[in-house]
Order: C-alpha cells, then structure tokens, then sequence
C-alpha cells in the first residue's frame, strides 16, 4: 500500500513538473478568458482563468485576472485571495496591490486599503485610478485634508473626469467649505450635464448657504432625472419649509414618505408644516405615527406632546413631555418644553423649575433663561396680590418646543466620499430652524422704514452702475417685503441674465409672468434667457407672445 501511495505521488510530482515546463498550454484558456471578461461574462472568464492557473500556477498575471472578474461578481473575498497571490508572486506588481487596495474598501477595510494603494503608488503606479481610490479610503476614515490631497492629484492625472471632482466637493461638504464645493460641483456638470449626485450636492450647499431658490433649482434638476430620489424630494421639501412655501413642503414630504415609508423625520417635518398652515389634527396623526415607528426617542414625544397642547389637550400634552424627559433627562429642549407648557398654564412653580433645569443643562440656553425671568416674575408678583376670586382662563393653546422639521445634522452632512449622497446615509439637512415659539408675545416683523418700491428703485439704479451683487440684494429684499411686486422679479431676473446665471434668470421672469401675465418686457427677457439654455421653441414661443403683445 505504502509503495502504491508513493508510486502515485511520484506520478502527480511528475505531471506537475511536466505542466511548468510547457506554460503554453495555459495560455488558451487564458485567451479565451481574456475574451470573456471584456464581454463581462465574469462567471465564464473565471472559470477560463482558473483552468489557466491549474496548468500554471506561477503566472501572477492569471491570478490578477481572476481576482478582477470575482471583484465584478462582487466574490470579495475570494478576489482578495487572487490578488494577494499575484503580489506574492510578483511583488513589484502595482496593479495587484491598487486592486487589494479596491476589495479592502468593499470589505470595509479602509486603514489596509491607505496601505495598498501607498504601495503601488511607491511601485511607480501613478494613475489618477489610485489616487481616487486612496483618496475615497481617507473619506471613508474621516481624514479629509488627506481625501482632498489625494482627489487633487488624481484629477491632475485626468482632467476630463467628472466623478473625483464631484467627490472632492463632498468631501469640502463635509469640511463645510460649501462655496469650495459648489465651485466643484460646477465643474463636475459643466463636464457631465447628466449629474443627479452634482446637483444634489450642490443643492444642499445652497441650502446651507442659505439660498434655498437656488437649492430647490439643483433639487428640480435630481427629481427630473430620478422622480423617485427621496432625498431630494426631502430636501426640497426642507428648502420650501424655510421659505414659507409650507403646502409645497407639505407636497414633497408626502411624496418623499411614499418612497421611504418608515422615515420619522418625514412625518416629524410634514407635521411641523401642517401645523404652520393651522391642519393640526393632521400634525397630530403624523406625530402619533412617528411615536409608533420609535417608541424610545424623546423627539417624537416633544412633538406630539405640542400638538396636544394646540388641540387643548394639555394634561396628555403635559404627559407627553414627562415622557421625553424620562426616555432623557439630560435633554434641555424637554425640561423646556414641559416648563413652557406650564407657564402657559399658568403653573409658575412648576414652570419655574423645570425651565430652571433646562438652564442648568444648556447654560446659555437664552429662550429659556428669558422664560425663567418671565415666571420668577410671575410668582414674585403674586405674593403681593391676593389671589383671584376664580381660576384663571389657561393661555390660548400654542406650541412650545415643537420639533423641528429639519434636524441639525451632527456632522457637516457631506455624503459620503465614496458614494454621495445615498438615502440610506445620514442626512444632509439644512440647519434646524428657529427654535418652537415660546410663551411671550410673538415678536412683530422688524420694520425698516424702507418700502418694498424704494428697494427696488436702489436695486435698479445699482444694475446701472454694475453693482450687481448689491442689486440682487435690494431686488431680493423688495420681493421679500412685497411678494406680489412683479416689476422687482423681472428687474432681478435681468440682473441674473447679465451675469450669464440663466436658470435664475428664468425662474425669475416665470414669476414676473405668473403675476402679470400680460408683461411685455417679462416675456422678451425670458426669450433670452431661454435662447441661452437652449430652448429655442420656448425662446420663440415668448417672443412671439411678446410681439402679440406689443401690437396690442
């Protein structure tokens, strides 16, 4: 038996000997897999290239093909394998480590990918390809100087790449160098015009500028090619929100929640603007909607204990903030509310303590503080006036620290490097809006004194002297005093097309028009503006309506 086994390993040390002398025999199956993977039938060209490697193993090349169609079939570890063996066997190989560096990444591996690709940029392997992938892997560890370093070498290599400079915008996103960002983003279109994640992107950096108009252009843009993109449609939701436009922010969150069913944030933010439009039995259903979807947040309760404080609910509203403050304690904005909830009823004492908590918590809490001074007032005064013969009426029913609807993210909120902005990633929303009303006398608008005319005459005569920032600043304030004022849209609308920024040119004379639908000059500016986005019918379309007009 003993002499059967070693006459059998004799044999195979033979056939073995016999295969690494004539690697040609490899190289058919090796062709033919060659074939098959620029056909991307990976499957196919795995097998061609595991035949090659059984007739020769000690070919590094057959093992870095192999590893290259089971990274395609998303093998992951399998293709970590290949590509080790093809660096064993060719250490000065760049390719075989750039390609580790690539499957690190997929495995969450980032630390050893840096490692990888470091190696074969010292092996000499300097393409833009490994740069990015470097770059993505510093994102992914947070190192964004690093990320951007790399990002910039990588787009040296290969200018008429859109996709790294996208990605080095997110990465300045999450900097919070958004002016840097938008300036990528930029390039990112004007290479690629068909850029869903640019405009995306480059929408949120307006909403974090403060530009909402211009973030819900970007965000038009993302739902035109991807009607179903929920996180555009939350963050235009969110940019109509902070313009007042509540039914429309009201639309988008609908739309959003068809899509994202589960998302709390989605009916935290529709009821925030249902209750600005005074539909608060509504803001009640999507608040007790998000206390069911997570039981366990104090933000749900904070909520809805609002809504019940608006329907005169007061002891589940009351009941409601206890809770938040048990799920916990050590929130501020509960201790708030439940403290506002009081001293609108009338309960100083309580009040009292329980806004002097949220002080304690959050020291330069300022709406608090200025709530505690106003209850401390309240009890000092009464114990020098004889109490009423009867109750007083509790306050009208406001809502005091309500959440929200956009949530201050904890990070700048730049998606992430290697794949902006993904649903499923942590929101890029715009900064939380002003605090819940608390319970004094609402402050009335701050009058200036200048009327919505007079901007509008300063911002023309700044057109003339080629002011044009200052003149969309005036043209912006004259709108914002005056909505209705159509002259002021077609004023900055044409301030926009002198600096060549026709989409808000546009957006600017459709207003114009919709107000006055028999506004000449509104129809001929949009005419050029059309021209210059390339809609020569619609440019037609208005010139001819502005002809009908003159002649008129």
């Amino acid at each position: 038996m003993r002499n059967c086994c070693m006459a059998l390993l004799f044999c195979v040390s033979m056939a073995s000997m016999v295969v690494a002398a004539d690697p040609k025999l490899a190289e058919k199956p090796f062709k033919e897999g060659l074939r098959l993977e620029e056909a991307s039938q990976w499957k196919e060209a795995e097998a061609a290239y595991s035949e090659a490697i059984q007739l020769n193993s000690a070919n590094a090349l057959y093992y870095l093909h192999r590893a290259r169609v089971r990274f395609s079939s998303h093998d992951f570890s399998h293709a970590l394998e290949d590509a080790k063996a093809a660096g064993n066997l060719d250490p000065k190989n760049g390719e075989a480590f750039e390609l580790q560096g690539d499957i690190d990444r997929e495995l969450k591996n980032s630390r050893q990918a840096i490692t990888d690709y470091s190696r074969a940029i010292q092996l000499g392997l300097n393409t833009a390809a490994v740069y990015n992938g470097r770059a993505a892997a510093y994102g992914d560890l947070g190192q964004n100087p690093a990320a951007v370093e790399d990002y910039t070498a990588g787009i040296k290599l290969r200018l008429d790449n859109p996709d790294p400079i996208r990605l080095r915008g997110d990465v300045y996103v999450s900097m919070g160098r958004y002016n840097d960002a938008i300036d990528d983003f930029d390039q990112s279109i004007s290479l690629k015009a068909d850029n869903p994640d640019a405009f995306l992107s480059r929408g949120f950096c307006w909403g974090q500028l403060g530009d909402y108009r211009r973030a819900i252009l970007d965000f038009d843009q993302v739902l035109a090619r991807r009607p179903q993109d929920a996180k555009a449609l939350t963050l235009r939701g969110a940019a109509h929100f902070r313009l007042n436009e509540n039914e429309a922010a009201v639309a988008d969150f609908t739309e959003a929640m068809k899509i994202t069913p589960r998302d709390v944030y989605l009916y935290l933010a529709r009821s925030t603007a249902l209750v600005r439009l005074e539909r608060h039995t509504e803001a009640l259903q999507d608040r007790e909607e998000a206390v069911r979807l997570t039981p366990n947040s104090a933000d749900v309760y904070l909520a809805r204990g609002g809504s019940y404080h608006q329907l005169g609910m007061h002891e589940k509203g009351l009941a409601d903030r206890t809770k938040a403050i048990e799920l916990d304690p050590k929130l501020p904005e509960a201790w708030y509310a439940r403290g506002s909830a009081y001293y609108l009823l009338g309960d100083y004492a309580k009040a009292r303590s329980d806004i002097a908590e949220a002080v304690r918590l959050r020291p330069n809490y300022r709406e608090a503080a200025e709530v505690l001074a106003k209850a401390e007032k309240h009890l000092e005064e009464a114990k020098n006036i004889a109490p009423p013969a009867a109750p007083l009426e509790p306050a009208t029913p406001v809502e005091p620290a309500a959440a929200p609807p956009v949530e201050t993210a904890a990070q700048p909120a730049a998606p992430v490097p290697s794949a902006p902005p993904a649903p499923s990633a942590p929101r890029p929303e715009f900064p939380a809006p002003t605090p819940a009303p608390t319970p004094v006398a609402r402050a009335q608008p701050k009058v200036t004194g200048v009327s919505a005319q007079e901007h509008e005459s300063r911002g023309r005569a700044l057109t003339k002297d080629g002011k044009y920032a200052e003149a969309l600043t005036e043209l912006t304030a004259a709108i914002q005093s005056k909505p209705t004022l159509t002259t002021a849209y077609n004023a900055r609308g044409y301030v926009y097309l002198l600096q060549r920024d026709y989409q808000h040119a546009l957006a600017d004379f459709n207003d114009a028009i919709r107000l006055n639908s028999a506004y000449l000059n509104a129809f001929q500016n949009r005419s050029i503006a059309r021209k210059a986005l390339g809609d020569a019918a619609g440019a037609a379309a208005d010139l001819a309506a502005a002809n009908s007009k003159a002649a008129h």
